[in-house]
């Protein structure tokens, strides 16, 4: 785990885990999907807004994560785990 340091002290950098976030999408009533392209499909028509608004903040403005759950979802469609 990453260690980042404020103010002198050192704490863990908060990490994000792609399948724990496609779960929380789905428990929500999301769903997702992997279109040609790897263009990524969030379906949230059935989520509260305040529900979404909590999902996304960990996703805007950090590509990486994005590429993650992408992975994570090639990776399930190939026959692997979330």
């Amino acid at each position: 785990m990453a260690t980042q340091f404020n103010q002198g002290a050192a704490r863990a950098a908060p990490t994000f885990d792609p399948a724990a976030w496609l779960s929380v999408l789905v428990s929500i009533g999301g769903g997702y999907a992997l279109a040609s392209g790897r263009k990524l499909w969030l379906v949230v028509e059935e989520c509260a807004a305040i529900d979404i608004e909590d999902l996304m903040r960990p996703l805007i403005g950090h590509p990486d994560r994005v590429e993650a759950v992408r992975t994570a979802i090639e990776r399930r469609q190939n026959g692997g785990t979330l």
